[in-house]
């Protein structure tokens, strides 16, 4: 056991370095040659101390962008992640050994949310995506985001701040649709994008409240749709239908609407 971290977190014998800063500085952007990544505002993010960092999803491949926005920070962290994932031969043994935290949707998570907790009592940074689950159909371009109260009842027990972060290309590295990434696009790779943002105030008074003004922090700092110049006149097979389209144009606006409403 080792004081200085929270239980779950691994540290290599000896050396007595956390696994999970070992496999950050194994892991540059070069061992994904079929990414780029851009990331930016992690100034947002505490150099020392408790946060809660919450984001978007749109992919599978949205934990290897939270991972290059970590190294970024110089610190480690813990990442919620569903039961299912840790249930996987090697890939969950991997996942706890660097200091996952497995959320059982099913059972209300309250196991999870008290792991998170004693985390950020500990000082340590705790990543989660409040929606849960990547959206489908429609729902993947609806300009309001919903999300679980997690994030905002570890704020108000704990009185860490909620960093928002906002993720996009991540789904063209690997869709929903695909059993894994797109490995192949060596010569022109997608470009996958996170921004964070400031710090979302959070009352405490209303669970729901403040997931909303979370959710529409995380549109914040989503970027305005190609879509605002017009929406083309022909659909091309796989862009989103006319109403998602429609949507998309005024995410920015209807993010910041929300914040300024509640």
């Amino acid at each position: 056991m080792h004081f200085d971290v929270s239980p779950g977190v691994v540290k290599v014998p000896v050396l007595g370095v956390e696994l999970q800063r070992l496999f950050f500085l194994a892991n540059p952007p070069v061992v994904t040659p079929y990414a780029r990544f851009d990331v930016a505002g992690t100034e947002n993010i505490p150099r020392t101390g408790p946060a809660i960092l919450v984001g978007n999803h749109r992919s599978y491949f949205d934990i290897p962008a939270m991972i290059q926005m970590m190294r970024r920070t110089g610190r480690t962290g813990r990442i919620l992640a569903k039961k299912e994932l840790f249930d996987v031969p090697v890939v969950g043994a991997l996942a706890s050994a660097l200091g996952g935290i497995p959320v059982d949707r099913a059972g209300g998570g309250q196991e999870s949310f008290e792991t998170a907790a004693v985390a950020l009592a500990g000082g340590e940074l705790v990543c989660l995506l409040p929606q849960g689950t990547i959206p489908r159909g429609a729902k993947f371009y609806d300009p309001v985001l919903k999300g679980r109260t997690g994030a905002a009842r570890l704020a108000a027990a704990t009185g860490a701040p909620v960093i928002p972060f906002g993720v996009w290309g991540s789904e063209k590295v690997w869709p929903r649709s695909s059993r894994l990434p797109r490995m192949l696009s060596l010569t022109d790779p997608p470009t996958v994008r996170v921004r964070v943002g400031p710090p979302v105030e959070v009352l405490g008074r209303s669970a729901a409240a403040d997931t909303r003004r979370i959710m529409a922090a995380i549109v914040d700092c989503l970027p305005p749709r190609p879509a605002r110049s017009g929406r083309p006149r022909r659909r091309r097979s796989g862009s989103p239908p006319p109403a998602a389209a429609d949507a998309e144009r005024h995410l920015s606006q209807r993010g910041t609407a929300l914040r300024n409403g509640i």
